[in-house]
């Protein structure tokens, strides 16, 4: 019951968007989960040099 009421608040407000709105929202959505993962590889990538570079001194 409570999902069928969201669902159709999603719905009425998505239906007064205009295209280009959605549009704008899925591509900052988008531009943000890109922006996470990359900050997430780099910090991975970061710590596994660490990681290479105090074993290789010992």
């Amino acid at each position: 019951m409570e999902m069928d009421q969201l669902t159709s608040k999603i719905s009425l407000y998505i239906s007064g968007l205009s295209v280009y709105q959605i549009l704008s929202i899925v591509t900052i959505t988008l531009l943000v989960f890109i922006t996470i993962g990359v900050l997430y590889i780099t910090f991975i990538n970061w710590k596994d040099k660490r990681r290479i570079k105090s074993t290789s001194n010992n």
